[in-house]
């Protein structure tokens, strides 16, 4: 049977909430007082000698703050590889300013400091030297010319202490180089932000620690009124701390993620927890004094009633901070399990350290307890609770809820560089960079398309470039820079609107070229018409003459037989002269005739030969050659001499010998074009041909008419064609909207056009990207909604394309970024429930109630909301800030674990006082627990009030969340809203326990 003590010497073993076994473990501490002590010192020592410090493990094994698992990394991974950009994942940007711009003397240190990069294998894995390359130096330096940044690629990711270790580095190389230079250079990018940040809070922790222990101190000094007293509880929070330290830096060796947030965290939540835990057990201690008992006796009591209600506190806190390491964000993740460790280590020394502390301190009068001077007040408090329940519940709550309300207007930030100093050199290197450059120019954000063929075709690249033209008309893209618009602007000889333009000036040169030549194609049918007309007055000129000369060639012909067969004659007798003679005389008509036809011939002897259809038409040459002939004889005299031959008697033997050789003469030009027979046919062959040639011409004429009248017409349509290409080429103009595109895909033969290329698509055409820039900060939530319509109208963009196949992403920080939410979001929830969960099953077990845990929690619920929307007065509306997006949860696991604390210290005594009027035991409860619970909540409100020293906006928010929380759940829940709803349910608080 347990052993009973007599009231006023002791207490009732059989009491609800005793601990026989606390009891046992306190009794061999205080009595091993000395060993227990020397342990818990010795164990410091140990820790503190084996390890190295905290500072340097986390150093050494920071925490990567991203998972590798995110899918805009595997994107970015990809599009590194493709592209050959190994390093591009985790990108650094060193920004020069100088205002006399790029100097020789300056571009002499650039370059030296860009061969010492890439040196530098061990933490640079890619410079991209765009000053190197005239196709993209004008992207590198600003408009002004007095700044110019170069991308670095550096090892390791966001937050590891590969990647510090490189930006350290590449900061080193930056300010040797520019050492005693007129050129100011800074290294900035999202790796040299967690940099700066993480080593801000690492230069927080010192002025922190100190400033939050005073603030305990003096708390502890004014609870207890007693120098010594005060130093009690902060002899045990500094060697749990000490111990935790080791104890974290063990497992950080031993390779458990240490972050700096979670050596800063586990700081303040050991002072905070661990001061509380010291103050319970001390407040427990002296109500035991004051009831008559012994130190020693007093202090086993205070842990066996205590010890339990500190344990399931301890538990409940430790287990929800252990339920961040499931979170999928390392960052988060590496917070919850080391505060876990201090929380228990701080409970440890309470349960072990203290109670001999405390028994040495009272063998030598120290701690002793005081007057409860607060105890009226308190007492006078839960009376005026228990008489107006209601309107205490009512009132409580609605502060609480005009305070939740306002909740609702919390904006959550992303953006690291608003949460650490402006003065941090990667902010001083933004600042520069914005100074000269588009705002946030150097956060790319890339569309990327992967398809299973070459898209280098003239139909792929029309497609893509369409793609662009929907990307570039979404609300907020400020361009859009791909293959087809290296420069954010589409190619201006593919546009078809261009080359409209150009077809229609050449149409419109060609026009006026045209016009000038009009009089030329009057001038062509006049020559036509007059052309016409000449070849028919010739054909009607020469039909009668040609006539004529067809019927004389039948005299001619008998001339020139009688003539040969007087020259016969005359050659071979002389005896027949007189009968030739007689002959003769019988052809002078025929010779006058045929002159007389000569004689209207004569003209045609000068005009065929100079005719151009004669000179092509043999006929007519014959005849022309003849004619010449046959004037030739007449103006000889050659028929005149016939006549007058044929007219004379008298022998004249050398006018017969002229005779003779005219003759022959004749015969011979006759025989040389044939027979007269022969030319009676050729004359009309030359009739025909002069008369189809006459027609043709008049044809000719009419053809030249109609074509000039058609060449007319066809200027004026030409005019007007030409007119409305260049009126829609100039609409077009510097139009996204605009569907006409045709590159050729020889296009990528062009050295020129290829080095440019390169940047947007891949050797093997089957992955290109977009280049996007935005006019919303990168961590605003109009760059995560516009990310998301990016991929939403690139995805509707591609059915029924070319590049139907093809898959897209989208690779950047503003997709980090908004993965980085999405993460962030189901992390929030996850922590959230599995918070309540773990806080719910504790109170049940430990109450053994159903209600009292469903109201507690609810209670601890509006809590946290109520301080959300204060935070959010304070820092959102009055001071301008976002709230940074990982505290609501920081602060949700402290407010709701610690409340939970408090709940089961109040909750636990009411219990207690619990066996016969429930009115009576809320008022005992109050007026015992609320100096102690005040005294907990503003000790830990304290310690989260410390961080407010700090420089890093997350810890400043965080200690002011936190520590608001606890002040609104001290004095309105605890006080207030708890004791009012107890008051009404009565013995239903307990059910179905009763």
């Amino acid at each position: 049977m347990p052993r009973r003590m007599r009231r006023g010497r002791g207490v009732d073993e059989t009491t609800t909430g005793y601990s026989p076994a606390l009891a046992a473990m306190t009794r061999f501490t205080i009595r091993h007082r000395w060993s227990v002590i020397a342990a818990w010192i010795a164990l410091a020592a140990i820790l503190a000698i084996v390890f190295p410090q905290l500072e340097t493990v986390v150093k050494r094994q920071s925490v990567q703050m991203l998972p590798a698992s995110m899918h805009a990394a595997r994107t970015l991974d990809h599009v590194s590889t493709a592209f050959h950009e190994d390093g591009s994942r985790t990108v650094l940007f060193i920004a020069v300013e100088q205002s006399s711009g790029l100097t020789p003397q300056t571009r002499q240190r650039y370059d030296a400091m860009v061969d010492r990069l890439r040196a530098d294998t061990a933490h640079v894995r890619m410079v991209q030297d765009l000053l190197a390359d005239p196709a993209t130096a004008s992207h590198a330096v600003s408009d002004d010319g007095q700044a110019w940044y170069l991308p670095v690629g550096i090892s390791g990711t966001l937050g590891d202490p590969s990647a510090t270790e490189s930006v350290n580095a590449v900061r080193s190389i930056v300010t040797d180089s520019f050492s005693g230079s007129p050129a100011t250079a800074r290294v900035t990018g999202p790796p040299a932000t967690i940099v700066d940040q993480l080593g801000a809070l690492q230069r927080d922790l010192l002025p922190i620690t100190a400033i939050t222990a005073a603030a305990i101190a003096l708390i502890l000094l004014l609870i207890y009124r007693s120098l010594f007293a005060a130093l009690l509880p902060l002899i045990t929070i500094g060697v749990s701390l000490v111990v935790t330290r080791g104890v974290l830096s063990g497992l950080g060796v031993a390779g458990v993620p240490i972050s700096a947030y979670a050596e800063l965290f586990v700081m303040a939540i050991l002072l905070g927890a661990g001061t509380d835990y010291s103050v319970f057990l001390i407040s427990r201690y002296h109500e035991q004094r004051r009831a008559g008992m012994s130190p020693d006796d007093s202090i086993v009591a205070a842990t066996a009633f205590m010890g339990r209600v500190l344990l399931a506190s301890a538990a409940t806190v430790a287990i929800a901070f252990a339920a961040m390491h499931f979170t999928r964000l390392r960052a988060l993740a590496s917070i919850g399990p080391a505060c876990s460790v201090g929380v228990m280590v701080g409970f440890a020394a309470a349960v072990t350290l203290l109670p001999p502390i405390l028994s040495i301190a009272a063998g030598r009068g120290i701690g002793a307890p005081k007057l409860d001077v607060s105890r009226r007040y308190w007492n006078a408090l839960a009376v005026t609770v228990v008489r107006r329940p209601r309107a205490t519940l009512a009132i409580s709550l609605v502060v609480l809820l005009a305070l939740s309300g306002a909740a609702a207007a919390t904006r959550l930030g992303y953006d690291d560089r608003r949460g650490q100093p402006s003065d941090t050199e990667s902010n001083l290197a933004y600042q520069m960079l914005n100074r000269h450059f588009p705002a946030d120019m150097v956060f790319s954000e890339y569309l990327v398309l992967d398809a299973p063929a070459d898209m280098r075709t003239g139909k792929s690249l029309a497609d893509l470039d369409q793609l662009a033209s929907r990307i570039a008309q979404l609300p907020g893209v400020k361009k859009v820079s791909g293959v087809t618009r290296p420069t954010g602007e589409r190619l201006e000889q593919a546009q078809l609107g261009w080359q409209n333009g150009r077809i229609g000036d050449q149409m419109a040169a060609a026009v006026d070229q045209a016009r000038d030549h009009r009089d030329e194609l009057t001038q062509l049918t006049n020559g036509a018409d007059q052309l016409a007309s000449g070849l028919t007055q010739l054909d009607d000129r020469l039909r009668s003459p040609l006539a004529a000369i067809s019927s004389l060639m039948p005299q001619i012909a008998d001339i020139t037989s009688q003539l040969t067969a007087v020259q016969s004659q005359l050659n071979t007798s002389g005896a027949d002269l007189d009968q030739i003679l007689a002959q003769v005389h019988t052809i002078a008509p025929i010779a006058q005739n045929a002159k007389a036809t000569v004689d209207t011939l004569d003209h045609l002897g000068t005009d065929l030969p100079n005719s151009p259809w004669c000179i092509t038409t043999p006929q007519c040459q014959q005849i022309g050659e003849q004619i010449r002939v046959l004037v030739a004889l007449r103006d000889n005299g050659f028929f005149d001499q016939i006549s007058a031959f044929s007219d004379s008697s008298i022998a004249q033997p050398q006018r017969l010998r002229s005779l003779l050789d005219g003759l022959g003469a004749f015969q011979r030009a006759g025989g040389a074009h044939g027979s007269p027979q022969d030319i009676v046919g050729q004359i009309a062959q030359l009739q025909s041909g002069l008369g189809r040639l006459a027609s043709g011409a008049r044809a000719l004429a009419n053809g030249v008419h109609t074509l000039v009248d058609s060449n007319i017409q066809q200027l004026s349509g030409m005019s007007q064609v030409a007119t409305q290409l260049q009126e829609s080429a100039r609409a077009t103009t510097g139009a996204d909207s605009s569907s006409g595109f045709f590159l050729p895909s020889d296009t990528f033969q062009r050295d020129d056009f290829a080095r440019v290329a390169r940047q947007f698509i891949t050797g093997d055409g089957k992955t290109t990207r977009l280049l996007i820039e935005s006019e919303f900060d990168p961590y605003s939530p109009q760059a995560v909604t516009l990310n998301h319509r990016i991929i939403e109208t690139a995805r509707a963009a591609l059915p029924n394309t070319s590049l139907a196949t093809a898959t897209v992403d989208v690779a950047g920080f503003t997709a980090f970024n908004s993965e980085l939410q999405q993460l962030m979001s189901a992390d929030t929830l996850q922590t959230f429930a599995v918070t309540l969960i773990i806080v719910v099953l504790i109170l049940i077990v430990l109450l053994r109630s159903i209600v009292a845990p469903l109201y507690l929690i609810l209670t601890v619920v509006i809590n946290f909301l109520a301080a959300l929307g204060l935070t959010t007065i304070v820092f959102q509306l009055i001071l301008g800030q976002d709230i940074v997006s990982i505290a609501p949860i920081m602060a949700f696991i402290i407010l709701v674990a610690v409340g939970a604390d408090y709940n089961m210290l109040l909750v636990s005594r009411l219990r207690e006082e619990s066996i016969s009027n429930n009115r009576v035991a809320v008022i005992r409860t109050v007026a015992n627990t609320g100096s102690v619970i005040s005294s907990a909540g503003v000790i830990f409100a304290a310690s989260m009030f410390g961080l407010l020293a700090g420089s890093v906006s997350l810890m400043l928010q965080i200690g002011f969340f936190v520590g608001a929380g606890l002040l609104i759940d001290t004095f309105i829940v605890r006080t207030l809203t708890v004791p009012a709803i107890a008051t009404l349910l009565g013995k239903r608080n307990w059910w179905p326990g009763g």
